[in-house]
């Protein structure tokens, strides 16, 4: 069995300015219960905003939230922390070519697409490939089980992993098709990596908060 490594962008991390809290207590299609800074739950509809969180989109085993800026995949049961952020959101110029701007955590998240199905990502380098959870897979309607079963090398040590094939991913403007990709079964990682698989075939440069993505 091959072992791959799925890392987290080292970045160091900013100081944190009115963190919020956000908790899904229940999901549905299309609906969320959601509570921030423990208060009171309450359901909203996609496209709707409690307490300054959007709810952009939701199925019954993740919803993916907005907040300054900054976008979350949040699973059932599952906590969020949030900054208010000043940086600038992502700029794509349509001919392959993106910035993004790392929020608050230090981190460069975007929204994307996977088969047409959106899908936030983290842009992690330190991974080898495309890492999305069990749970991420199912609610896009990806069959994983049918892949090369191997192994990931976590921060919790070796678990098992399928490998598979994506027919494309598409993120801030940047089209790729068959990109490797690995499916961890359950929730980690919280939020898809968009790892090397995807990032090899770009140019990538960084300087300071900023990196540029453009297609080669």
């Amino acid at each position: 069995m091959i072992s791959w490594v799925i890392g987290l962008l080292a970045i160091s991390h900013a100081a944190k300015a009115q963190e919020i809290k956000v908790q899904a207590i229940a999901l549905f299609n299309g609906k969320a219960m959601l509570s921030v800074n423990g208060g009171r739950a309450k359901v909203i509809e996609a496209g709707s905003s409690f307490q300054k969180v959007k709810l952009l989109e939701s199925s019954t085993t993740q919803a993916i939230i907005e907040f300054s800026g900054q976008q979350q995949t949040l699973t059932l049961d599952g906590t969020t922390f949030l900054s208010q952020s000043l940086a600038k959101g992502p700029v794509s110029d349509g001919n392959g070519r993106a910035t993004l701007y790392s929020d608050n955590s230090g981190f460069f998240r975007s929204q994307g697409q996977v088969n047409g199905r959106p899908l936030s990502f983290i842009v992690d380098t330190g991974a080898n490939l495309v890492v999305l959870s069990g749970q991420q897979a199912d609610s896009i309607g990806i069959d994983y089980k049918d892949g090369a079963l191997s192994y990931a090398i976590t921060a919790s040590g070796e678990t098992p992993m399928y490998l598979i094939t994506l027919d494309k991913i598409s993120f801030q403007g940047i089209s790729l098709n068959f990109v490797k990709a690995g499916v961890i079964e359950g929730a980690f990682p919280r939020t898809p990596l968009l790892g090397m698989s995807f990032l090899e075939k770009l140019e990538m440069s960084r300087t300071g908060d900023t990196m540029v993505l453009k297609k080669r």
